[in-house]
């Protein structure tokens, strides 16, 4: 494990859907502050080497309610962790810890402010586009066991975190993170 992090923003109960896309930006932009450049998203919530899309890192968050909702973020290394140690543990732990509670912070302000209206990714939509690698390069939806859904170019995902692959055909193909992921093709 990487690190990990209790997080208890603020916001409607409806907006936690966002926060795991939220944790993956804060990672992604720890590791850049910390000077890991290559960092990036993988779709929906994995930070990636930008130039290869193996994993850096995954993240399990899991939302609860005691005294109020809450989510508990791990970070685990992904099968290129390799890559990280540059840095100590204790400055991985901390560029990731501190770059998720500076974007979770941001988004819950955002949020709070109602610029969430549109979708719980909304706040952070541009910046969370920005850093996913695979946008507008050919790609697969996998299914969670792993067989291919279908085939085509990634390109987007709206503010509910939904993922859009146009076929060949010309046919979009809407996909929420629970249906599948997206990989190179």
């Amino acid at each position: 494990m990487l690190a990990e992090l209790t997080l208890r923003p603020q916001v409607p109960m409806g907006a936690f859907h966002a926060l795991g896309f939220v944790c993956a930006l804060g990672v992604t932009e720890g590791l850049r502050g910390a000077g890991v450049s290559i960092a990036a998203i993988g779709w929906p919530q994995d930070v990636v080497d930008a130039r290869t899309n193996h994993a850096l890192a995954t993240l399990d968050v899991h939302a609860g309610y005691n005294k109020g909702m809450y989510a508990t973020c791990t970070v685990l290394g992904g099968e290129q962790i390799g890559l990280l140690r540059t840095l100590s543990d204790e400055e991985l732990a901390t560029a990731i810890e501190q770059g998720v509670q500076a974007r979770v912070d941001s988004w819950e302000e955002q949020v709070l402010a109602g610029a969430a209206q549109a979708g719980p990714l909304a706040p952070v939509l541009s910046d969370y586009f920005d850093l996913v690698s695979l946008l507008g390069h050919p790609a697969a939806a996998v299914y969670p066991n792993g067989n291919v859904m279908a085939r085509g170019t990634f390109a987007g995902v709206d503010v509910w975190g939904r993922a859009t692959l146009v076929t060949s055909e010309g046919s979009e193909l809407e996909l929420a993170p629970e249906q599948a992921s997206i990989r190179p093709a």
